[in-house]
């Protein structure tokens, strides 16, 4: 082999070596299952919307490494748009907890996430509003005691290595939030 062939198959061989990039990853949330029984009177929950702030909805994880910065991963992303993951896994768990052949009222549930970020460590925070309206009939009526929005808060601690444990964080963070909306629903009166 000449010494120039020689040079050109070591010149592409850097080539290729250099042009190669680190793989993506996708992930995904997760169903988490219920710490205790599902408060009796719950009926039917339906999660019908979630929504997210503009800055979370993007194919990348997002975390918060400042009060002012965001981290944004770019071969770590969502397998799916985020709205709708935290929707199904929203839904997921809350069918967990009180399956739909439960007896009694139907409610549909909207879910407005405030904030959902891990920090540079992925402990996670989700600051959430939910809204409870009751479900059956075509008037989709606002439940009395169900009108206000209300407001939750649940920090959890971060289980593993970034930014891999993200997804998990966040999938326990919306099981506890399943927990405190079926326990919300579970207050309520029931409709006459």
């Amino acid at each position: 082999m000449t010494g120039f062939k020689r040079s050109a198959l070591l010149g592409l061989a850097l080539l290729s070596a250099c042009s190669s990039s680190p793989p993506t990853r996708f992930y995904t949330l997760s169903d988490i299952p219920p710490d205790g029984a599902t408060p009796p009177g719950v009926g039917l929950v339906r999660i019908a919307s979630v929504s997210i702030p503009g800055e979370l909805d993007r194919p990348e994880l997002v975390r918060r490494v400042g009060p002012n910065q965001l981290s944004i991963a770019g071969l770590d992303r969502w397998a799916a748009p985020l709205d709708q993951t935290i929707q199904r896994a929203l839904a997921d768990d809350v069918s967990l907890r009180a399956p739909s052949s439960a007896p009694g009222q139907q409610y549909a549930v909207s879910v407005d996430i405030r904030e959902f970020y891990g920090d540079a460590n992925c402990n996670v925070t989700l600051r959430a509003t939910w809204t409870v309206r009751l479900a059956h009939g075509s008037s989709g009526q606002t439940h009395p005691d169900g009108a206000s929005p209300i407001n939750e808060t649940i920090q959890v601690p971060s289980s593993g290595v970034c930014p891999a444990a993200l997804p998990a964080a966040m999938s326990v963070a919306l099981g506890q939030l399943s927990d405190r909306i079926l326990a919300g629903v579970a207050r309520l009166p029931a409709s006459k």
